[in-house]
């Protein structure tokens, strides 16, 4: 018999170790639980232990973005500067 593994974000269930992540990451913890109750899911936070590829890829996607230009105006001399975020 072997284990299931159910993602903690949309309960996706697979039986293979390779379809899911361990999720041992305290800092992205309440940003896991926020989307679990956005997709009808009421999950407590002792009951994390793995995310599917799909919702760690969409998770930690965000945070890869292409940076930007802005152009800002220097509050000492007025010289316009651009910078990247």
């Amino acid at each position: 018999m072997s284990e299931e593994y159910v993602c903690a974000i949309c309960g996706y269930t697979s039986t293979v170790r390779a379809e899911v992540v361990e999720f041992k990451d305290p800092v992205k913890l309440p940003k896991v639980l926020d989307r679990a109750r956005s997709r009808g899911r009421s999950i407590k936070a002792d009951d994390v232990r793995y995310v599917c590829l799909k919702c760690s890829v969409e998770m930690y996607g965000e945070e890869t973005k292409q940076p930007r230009s802005m152009k800002v105006t220097c509050l000492k001399c007025g010289e316009v500067v651009e910078v990247w975020l």
